[in-house]
């Protein structure tokens, strides 16, 4: 072993010198590599029993390093090993600990040591807190004599606390301070259960009387005798602990530390102290945000008069002329916070007193800051949290009180539209180059402060009404005269919000037609015009938010989609233009059903001068929309088939580059950058193109439904004249999907295009044959990658499907594929999502077709009811949740046909049993804490069914699978009773609940 390296890092060191010559290793610089290896080497020996005697002998050795470590060792002991230690060790621990304090003071320690020192005795209090209660006036009256007495002598030795405040010296204050703060913030991060059993609260009360005339002397300041800076910012930081935890014990136990108020004021005269500030204003900002009770009306008053002096109006000046410097935003969020605690006061009074005036409009004046919003004005968003707090508080006035608004409402609303200019001025986007040249967060937190601002005005709009509208309107109309585009953009952003807002108001129109009017339509159209894309781009936001607007307004309806298709050629407007074609086709499908071959056209010129993304998507959806419109089928054959030749044509390009041996076909775009398109690129567009399609050809959501239409519905699509359109969709599909069944990505993508169908009402070219749906399905083996939507796909169609001809045949095959399915997977946990929705498939099932589960192949048969008991006693949640629906479903399953009944009783004769064994291993501790109510429905319905439940659950409590060793024959008896006493009511819930909890030991509980 060599004598410098010391002991090898990974063995426990054999003597206290070696022991110490690891502990230095930790500090050395070339010990980078070996600093884990020694920490856990020593954490083994600080466990062992030897760890106390460890300390013991370190705590007086020369080096900073060992004595840190010593005290920590102690601290590591006494929260691991302090039952080891008798009444009369615990108090020897207290004395050399208190004693070692003493002469850390003495000595002048450096701060590491004397603070860990200060956290060890914190942690012997939690463990004794008992006998140390009045563990400060202890620590004082040793610090003050120099000596550790027993506690037990310290009321028959001790002065009065303030007798020992006027003696103490300011050097061992100190240690007081950093001890009293450590003691409230340590239990501050208590759960309560462990506050409630160890009353942490009520030992650390009676220590309050102890502790606030010691900060108190170091708060309250005479002039004439001045005291040094840092022992009052350690006072402060106490107090600011203390305030702290006094919230948390008025939050568990109502205590209110009352004795604590009387430092409020002294406090409050630190914020003018520049030592002082920063502490200080933490201190304030968050009381008024989270515990303004704790200040009287007359620490509100004193408050008020601070913000009116001088210094605050210097540094107000100092924040809105651009000074973001870390004591100036302290200073704004303090002035938020204020403002917050005084929410009610500023909106009811600030119409009748100047105090509540002046400090609205400086609220609002924060707006005003220099500098862009989040990149250089970092209270910006914060002020408009506030402002947002304020709008909501107007909203909860006026939804309370009936009739006419409150008299202060009208001076509120003009504070609010004052805020909302400035931050309509302040949000502006600036110069491309500047936003560019920002950071990623910046620029993202730009935005979210746009979509904010956006949350405000839909509040805002609640009270005002349309004429906040025409607030936007007029902006929009002074920046277009004044060619202020980036005030235009903002203009019409403000108004994008509004489309929900103002849905219902029947005066909507008269104010839209301000903004989409001639002249508006022919500057956006006029490229010369030299309008920055972004400000096209919210115009072009805004067409899609009100695009209902144009279904009953449609003289400028072709405007629009001039601008918007014209739009889909810039890579960044195109994704927006295409939403918004998309939007304006749905809402305005009759109207533009005459030009279906227009915009068939434009689709096709569309498509050969741009690459392939979600554009095309999103227009074939709007293109499929006016089709969907057309009134009879027979018309709506020929513009389908022809939309459904532009994706075919991807289709087989995919297909060629699949074939190819060569790179993969490369689609020139003369307007873009070469670029080269893969056979999956092809294929996803084609089946999302497809899926998009699918979507526009559903009903509206608003198109009334016909509750009395035959179930078997029109066979137009599926047997008659557009039953080929409907084999041309399918083909489609399985085209893409047998050269790249592969991908995951195309898979969904198929899936997407088969729920289209799923989700219509009405016959349709997506609601396919049954046949059909089944031939797709069964291309999936269980190579096939995500497998589990594959299956869900299957969940879906038999949820939706309509009664009909050939669907039990069809169902069948479907199950025996889903069996084979799950036999490849072997157990539940191999594939968690293909066991979940495997299993809910089988529920689906239930009850409507119940004969095509019970005529299975009975081997088959068995092993699914075999493979849902398996996901119940898993670990995989979600086929656990999905198994206990299965059982509850099949439980509850009574009045079928006599064969199918007799079917569905025998299966629970033979599995009852096992199921009651499956759920009670669950029940008895195995299961997680979130599945217990799902657990707990099948337990319900079997008690509630099945009259051998009883013996079933009593079995399964006996039984070998039973592991738990926490609850007596006795419990398990009680548990039994309860549950079929309750007979499958709502209570049995939280039966389970004890019961499980008690399976895992009682102190087996959620940390509060």
């Amino acid at each position: 072993m060599s004598s410098v390296d010391g002991p090898d890092a990974g063995q426990l060191p054999g003597n206290l010198d070696e022991t110490v010559a690891l502990i230095l290793q930790l500090y050395r610089p070339d010990s980078h590599g070996k600093v884990a290896k020694i920490q856990e080497t020593l954490q083994k020996l600080q466990r062992s029993s030897f760890g106390w005697e460890l300390a013991y002998s370190l705590r007086e050795h020369p080096s900073e390093e060992v004595r840190f470590f010593a005290a920590l060792t102690f601290t590591v002991k006494l929260n691991t090993d302090a039952k080891s230690l008798s009444p009369e060790d615990a108090v020897v621990l207290l004395q050399t600990l208190v004693t070692w304090l003493i002469r850390c003071v003495e000595n002048l320690e450096k701060p590491l040591v004397m603070r860990k020192l200060c956290s060890t005795l914190v942690a012997y209090f939690f463990q004794f807190s008992a006998t140390w209660e009045r563990c400060i006036k202890h620590l004082m009256y040793c610090m003050c004599i120099k000596v550790a007495i027993p506690y037990v002598d310290l009321d028959r030795e001790a002065p009065e606390t303030m007798t020992l405040v006027t003696d103490i010296l300011d050097t061992r204050a100190v240690a007081i301070f950093w001890f009293a703060t450590s003691l409230v913030e340590e239990i501050g991060k208590t759960d309560s259960t462990s506050m409630k059993q160890h009353k942490f609260h009520q030992r650390v009360v009676p220590n309050v009387e102890d502790i606030i005339p010691l900060m108190s002397k170091y708060l309250n300041v005479d002039p004439q005798k001045p005291i040094e800076g840092p022992i009052r910012a350690e006072a402060l930081k106490c107090f600011q602990a203390w305030v702290s935890y006094s919230h948390r014990a008025f939050i568990d136990d109502a205590i209110v530390l009352d004795p604590l108020r009387t430092l409020t004021k002294p406090a409050v005269m630190c914020l003018a102290d520049d030592n002082l500030y920063e502490t200080a204003i933490e201190l304030f900002t968050e009381v008024l945000s989270n515990f303004s009770k704790f200040l009287s009306e007359d620490d509100f008053e004193l408050l008020y008069t601070l913000f009116d002096s001088p210094w605050a109006q210097e540094r107000y000046q100092r924040l809105i002329q651009g000074d973001f410097d870390f004591e100036s935003i302290q200073f704004g969020l303090f002035t938020i916070a204020f403002g917050d605690a005084n929410l009610q006061d500023l909106a009811r009074k600030a119409a009748t007193e100047s105090r509540y005036e002046n400090f609205l409009s400086a609220l609002g004046g924060l707006f005003e800051a220099e500098g862009y919003a989040v990149h250089e004005d970092k209270i910006f968003v914060p002020a408009l949290e506030f402002w947002s707090t304020f709008v909501e508080n107007m909203i909860d006035d006026i939804y309370s009180v009936e009739g006419q608004h409150p008299p202060w409402f009208a001076a509120a609303q003009v504070h609010v539209n004052r805020a909302i200019d400035r931050c309509w001025r302040k949000l502006q986007f600036p110069p491309s180059e500047v936003f560019n040249s920002w950071d990623s967060v910046d620029r993202t937190g730009f935005k979210d402060a746009r979509r904010d601002f956006g949350d405000l005005l839909q509040q805002f709009y609640l009270v005002s009404g349309l004429p906040l509208l025409e607030i936007f309107i007029k902006k929009a109309h002074t920046s277009i005269e004044n060619k202020r585009w980036a005030e235009l953009e903002v203009s019409l952003y403000c108004l994008s919000v509004f489309p929900d807002s103002v849905s219902e108001d029947p005066l909507r129109d008269e104010y839209l037609d301000q903004i989409f009017n001639a002249s508006i339509f022919s500057l956006f159209a006029n490229q010369d015009n030299g309008i920055p894309l972004r400000t096209v781009q919210s115009f072009i936001l805004l067409i899609n938010g009100f695009a209902n607007y144009f279904s009953q307004n449609p003289t400028y309806l072709p405007n629009a989609l001039n601008i918007v298709f014209e739009a889909t050629a810039s890579p960044v407007l195109s994704h927006r233009a295409a939403s918004t074609i998309l939007s304006l086709c749905s809402d305005c499908r009759k109207i533009l059903l005459p030009e279906l071959g227009a915009f068939l056209q434009q689709y096709q010129t569309f498509t050969m001068n741009s690459p392939i993304t979600s554009v095309r998507e999103s227009i074939m959806e709007g293109i499929a929309s006016l089709i969907q419109a057309i009134p009879d089928d027979q018309s709506k054959i020929t513009p389908l088939e022809q939309l459904l030749s532009f994706i075919d044509i991807d289709i087989d390009r995919c297909i060629q580059s699949m074939s190819s041996i060569q790179v993969p076909m490369t689609l020139k775009d003369p307007g873009l950058p070469d670029t080269d398109f893969s056979a999956l690129d092809l294929g996803l567009s084609a089946l999302r193109c497809l899926a998009g399609v699918g979507k526009g050809l559903q009903a509206p959501h608003d198109q009334p439904v016909d509750l009395e239409e035959k179930e078997s519905g029109s066979t137009f699509w599926t047997s008659g004249p557009g039953s080929g359109v409907q084999q041309r969709i399918f083909n489609m599909v399985a085209k893409v999907f047998d050269v790249l069944g592969t991908e995951g990505d195309i898979v969904d993508a198929a899936c997407y295009v088969w729920r289209q169908g799923f989700r219509e009402l009405e016959p349709g070219p997506f609601v396919m044959r049954p046949s059909m749906v089944a031939e797709f399905l069964l291309k999936s083996t269980p190579q096939t990658p995500r497998l589990g939507c594959v299956i869900g796909t299957a969940c879906s169609f038999v949820t939706s499907h309509k009664s009909g001809p050939g669907i039990d045949e069809v169902l069948e095959i479907v199950l025996n594929w889903v069996s084979q399915l799950l036999q490849a997977q072997g157990e539940p946990s191999n594939d968690p999502e293909v066991a979940q929705n495997g299993i809910d498939f089988l529920t689906r099932l239930l009850p409507k077709y119940l004969n095509a589960l019970m005529s299975h192949q009975p081997s088959s048969l068995e092993f699914l009811f075999m493979f849902t008991l398996k996901a119940i006693t898993g670990t995989d949640p979600l086929p656990k949740i999905a198994a206990s629906d299965f059982w509850t479903t099949f439980i509850a399953l009574s009045n079928q046909a006599n064969e199918f009944q007799d079917s569905v009783d025998n299966v629970l004769r033979y599995l009852g049993p096992l199921l009651a064994k499956a759920l009670i291993f669950n029940i008895s501790g195995h299961a997680a804490r979130s599945e217990l109510d799902k657990l707990s429905e099948p337990l319900k319905k079997l008690v509630s069914v099945q009259p051998q439940s009883k013996s079933w659950i009593e079995g399964a409590l006996s039984g070998e699978s039973f592991t738990s060793t926490k609850v007596t024959p006795k419990d398990k008896t009680i548990f039994l009773q309860k549950i079929t006493l309750l007979r499958g009511a709502k209570g049995t819930n939280q039966v389970v609940r004890d019961f499980w909890l008690a399976c895992r030991g009682s102190n087996f509980a959620y940390a509060s």
